[in-house]
């Protein structure tokens, strides 16, 4: 049997799934390995696009944007590129061939064969962070500040989803994705989530959501069901406001599977994911209708919310004025306190720079404290993640975001924030996988215009500045999108010598900010660690039309 393949001076050991060049494991992300993997594997041939993406990808369909960036990588990591095509050749209209040549070496030889001595084993490399831990120990913890909120809290009851075929399989598939979807929601420190013990007498029956609110006392009730037929399954899902049976979303998933227990926990966290930011724009409307006298401290977070997303000045002028509402009527309120430190880091990116040390200092104490306050809250210590990252203390906010992510696996922010981090760490590839799953969990989040924005600085700093451009321009179309989408664009554009889009999007930069300069530019990237990054998109912004230095 396989277990290594040896080209040039790389190895790639199958049981260890890891890349090494000259001894030494060579970072890369998940999908550019299984990629490179595949083509090795089959060097004799040419493999086509589809085989890759049926490999790669299970068949999921992608962007070309996504596909073109997983090849990039590839070349990349191998020290190839799409012009000499050492190790993979591109035959056009007929897909790619791993051109190298290729030793495989069987079980039985490989201790015997090394591409480096025997010492290098001793070399320390850094773990990468992981971002999957199980941390379901941690379900039945409660912190007293935590049970003290409890009664202002949100309920939600989760329906066993109905089993619509005779499929006996189909109840145990049901069953564990209704148990995974509770579980994913009741790491929303926020939310409170009926247990199954209590919605297990509603299995099988056709229920008002009126009823089921009266009869559980809660807020919301999530319902759904399974049908499987053949090779294909499908999925609904509902939410429902219990007081007037309104349905708030509902969506639908048909997969393509073998084994229908594959996309168990990963549907849970996709709809789990969905959910808690639909839950949370509701609670910011209600919030909204209350008078400004009767609000509590939860109605002043909610209202700071509505108003943190907004992206402006004004808005984080009010966000500030909320959050401090919500302290002042409960000081043990972690998530206010978490919520203050991010509008402190919005504001250390926006506002005046020179009051922006004692902004990311402010946000570092305050999400500290909301550490402190809650250990079990995912979006403080994701606020905590972002304020080290502001302040280039990478190593420390990667760890801190981990946490974030292994309380809250469905924390579509979380996702976002790791790969703002990693991208300023100089791991794209990571990065740009991590932007990409923040943007399918959650393809409606208040973020959505961020996520694709920092998807284009990914592969702006690859220099892959057709695709920095496709994400730049998703972000623009985003509501609450800001000048910086457009500034991006246009330094995009700019390095791919498009001078009258270029200037057409500084055209629209300059609309939304007039004052705009490259000076600008270079001082709102205090937190990239790459000068040559600033250069080049200083560069860009100069052959767009902006001026200033």
């Amino acid at each position: 049997m396989v277990v290594k393949y040896r080209f040039s001076d790389f190895e790639v050991d199958l049981s260890q799934q890891e890349l090494r060049r000259e001894g030494m494991p060579v970072h890369i992300e998940p999908q550019v390995f299984d990629l490179i993997v595949h083509l090795v594997r089959n060097h004799e041939r040419v493999v086509s696009k589809d085989e890759l993406i049926d490999i790669v990808w299970n068949g999921r369909i992608i962007s070309e944007a996504a596909f073109s960036s997983r090849i990039n990588g590839a070349r990349r990591v191998l020290g190839d590129n799409g012009t000499d095509q050492l190790f993979i050749r591109t035959l056009h209209r007929r897909g790619f061939r791993f051109v190298a040549q290729v030793q495989a070496i069987g079980g039985s030889d490989a201790d015997a064969i090394r591409l480096a001595p025997d010492q290098r084993a001793t070399i320390d490399v850094p773990k990468q962070a992981s971002l999957s831990t199980d941390v379901s120990h941690l379900d039945d913890v409660v912190s007293e500040s935590v049970k003290a909120e409890a009664n202002s809290r949100s309920f939600i009851a989760v329906l066993p989803f109905r089993n619509m075929s005779n499929d006996p399989e189909n109840e145990y598939f049901s069953y564990g994705l209704t148990e995974d979807i509770i579980r994913l929601l009741a790491r929303n420190r926020w939310l409170s989530v009926i247990s199954r013990h209590s919605t297990i007498g509603f299995q099988g029956r056709v229920v008002d959501a009126r009823d089921v609110g009266a009869q559980l006392g809660v807020s919301y009730v999530m319902s759904g069901s399974v049908r499987k037929s053949r090779d294909v399954v499908r999925i609904t899902a509902e939410l429902t406001r219990a007081a007037d049976g309104m349905q708030l979303w509902s969506d639908k998933y048909e997969l393509q599977l073998e084994n229908i227990f594959d996309i168990q926990e990963e549907m849970a966290k996709q709809i789990a994911a969905t959910i808690e930011p639909e839950l949370s724009k509701v609670e910011q409307q209600l919030a909204a209708r209350k008078a400004p006298e009767s609000l509590d401290a939860w109605d002043c977070y909610q209202r700071g919310l509505w108003n943190l997303w907004r992206f402006t000045t004004p808005g984080f002028d009010s966000a500030e004025d909320y959050f401090q509402r919500a302290i002042a009527a409960d000081p043990g309120f972690a998530r206010g306190h978490g919520a203050l430190a991010y509008v402190n880091i919005q504001r250390a990116l926006y506002d005046d720079p020179k009051t922006r040390p004692g902004r990311l200092e402010t946000a570092l104490r305050q999400s500290r404290l909301a550490v402190k306050l809650d250990e079990l809250d995912c979006f403080c210590h994701c606020a905590l993640g972002r304020a080290l990252c502001l302040t280039r203390q990478n190593d420390e906010a990667v760890a801190a975001i981990d946490t974030s992510l292994e309380l809250n696996p469905s924390f579509a922010q979380g996702y976002f924030a790791q790969g703002f981090n990693l991208l300023w760490c100089g791991r794209e590839i990571e990065a740009e996988a991590l932007l990409d799953r923040a943007t399918m969990l959650s393809p409606r989040d208040s973020h959505l215009w961020s996520f694709h924005h920092v998807r284009s600085w990914t592969h702006f700093s690859l220099e892959e500045y057709d695709i920095a451009v496709e994400f730049a321009r998703r972000a623009t179309r985003q509501p609450n999108a800001t000048y910086r989408a457009y500034a991006t664009l246009a330094a995009s554009l700019g390095h791919l010598g498009d001078k009258t889009q270029a200037h057409a999007a500084t055209v629209e930069l300059l609309q939304r900010k007039p004052d705009y300069t490259i000076g600008t530019a270079r001082q709102e990237l205090f937190f990239c660690n790459d000068q040559s990054f600033v250069d080049r998109f200083a560069e860009g912004l100069a052959v767009a039309g902006v001026t200033g230095r």
